[in-house]
């Protein structure tokens, strides 16, 4: 009885400054959050989608979308069997790569709640359960999106689906918790590099038990329940992690403000981070292409600019990495098809990166016309596009297993990337 009334004393202050009439558990208090983010999100979806979009544009989609879906559960087009288990297998895997296990933590915890242990632990294993519970449905909603595929092209059974949706689900939990704790132990280029190596190496492995689901079904059960051991004991580990607490704001943050952010990334200006005194690349600042003129300046200064952007490396290697990889598990056909749209994605990658460039308020103070950022896109947009290109043709060359591969596909890559820069540039 004392506990309860000392408890309720503690979080009276943070009941008043939330204008609540009254928490009388950590659940409450769960609870609040969990309504208050669904409201958040809410809205946020409003700001997208008024009832004019709803009506003329979402809702019919989705009347079109669920019938082809039903349709397609009994009788599939005959090009749905021209995609393969592995093209899906990436995808699901890319899916586990995303989201993460949340809190439900807040700044102010650390005036009032947090002076309440047992409370705040509770808070925390309440969002933690629900997190999970809600990677178990995003999962099987992914799952089933995929049904028509599954059931009648590559004629999964009930269970083979099931254990695909527990292996996913499994899968997506265990990376969830190994990120969060790769994060509050490491910083830095190295945390970089594990994350890949991890990335590179779950994909092998999931794979893998994908296959072996369609085959073999025993070693795929057999992935599952080893991949719920090792989230039991990392869920252990993550839980008993001190010091997380502003980790956990910070992702908590992040995850609330997700959607909004993919609605307002080209509204909002994001904070830059200090930059060094002399860049790393290009440091003394050398001419890069011959001629003068102001086009040639804008070339020069897109190039520097991008080479210099180390989110620009971070996407094209995490986008090499994976088209790279999918080149080693796709058949030949659709390998040169992603090969070619590999291509053509990353002139309008950089060409959106050069457009974005060109209207920084540092340039528009001078006049400069349109045709001369046009002839500089032009100029520049094979130097952008090569880097990345020749290492995912040279992987499609090594995924041939002949000799000739790589030598033929890393010089195929050079006139496919100035064709497909002069095509989609062709226009500012």
């Amino acid at each position: 009885m004392w506990d309860a009334r000392r408890d309720t004393v503690r979080l009276l202050p943070f009941v008043i400054m939330r204008g609540g009439g009254g928490l009388n558990s950590s659940f409450g208090v769960f609870a609040r959050r969990v309504r208050s983010d669904w409201h958040f999100q809410y809205r946020a979806m409003r700001m997208a989608v008024d009832w004019v979009i709803a009506i003329y544009f979402v809702i019919p989609l989705l009347i079109i979308a669920g019938y082809h879906y039903y349709v397609w559960l009994s009788a599939p087009p005959a090009r749905l069997s021209e995609i393969p288990i592995q093209f899906v297998s990436v995808l699901f895997y890319v899916f586990t790569w995303l989201g993460t296990l949340r809190f439900f933590v807040e700044e102010g915890d650390q005036l009032f709640l947090r002076q309440n242990e047992i409370w705040f632990r509770s808070l925390m294993r309440l969002g933690y359960r629900y997190s999970v519970v809600l990677q178990g449905i995003t999962s099987l909603a992914l799952v089933l999106l995929f049904l028509p595929l599954l059931s009648a092209v590559y004629g999964y059974s009930v269970s083979q689906i099931v254990c695909l949706w527990v292996l996913t689900y499994v899968v997506k939990l265990n990376i969830g918790v190994i990120r969060q704790l790769l994060a509050l132990r490491l910083r830095g280029i190295l945390l970089w590099l594990v994350r890949i190596v991890l990335f590179i190496g779950l994909a092998l492995l999931f794979q893998a038990a994908v296959m072996e689901l369609a085959d073999q079904p025993l070693y795929g059960c057999s992935a599952i329940v080893v991949g719920i051991v090792t989230f039991d004991l990392l869920t252990r580990v993550r839980l008993r992690e001190k010091g997380a607490f502003f980790a956990d704001i910070a992702r908590e943050r992040d995850a609330r403000m997700r959607l909004v952010s993919l609605m307002l990334v080209r509204i909002v200006e994001r904070k830059r981070k200090p930059t060094r005194k002399y860049p790393l690349i290009f440091s003394r600042s050398q001419r890069l292409f011959k001629g003068a003129g102001a086009s040639q300046g804008l070339a020069e200064l897109l190039a520097k600019s991008y080479f210099r952007s180390g989110l620009q490396w971070r996407l094209s290697l995490q986008f090499t990495v994976v088209i790279s990889g999918l080149m080693f598990v796709l058949p030949g056909a659709v390998k040169i098809f992603i090969w070619i749209l590999a291509a053509v994605i990353l002139v309008f990658w950089r060409k959106s990166f050069c457009k974005d460039e060109l209207t920084t308020p540092f340039l528009t103070l001078f006049p400069i016309e349109d045709t001369k950022k046009h002839q500089a896109l032009q100029k520049v947009m094979p130097a952008l596009v090569l880097p990345a290109f020749i290492v995912i043709s040279l992987c499609a060359g090594i995924s041939l297993f002949t000799w000739w591969g790589p030598i033929v596909m890393v010089s195929m890559a050079i006139p496919v990337a100035y064709g497909s820069s002069s095509v989609f540039t062709s226009w500012y």
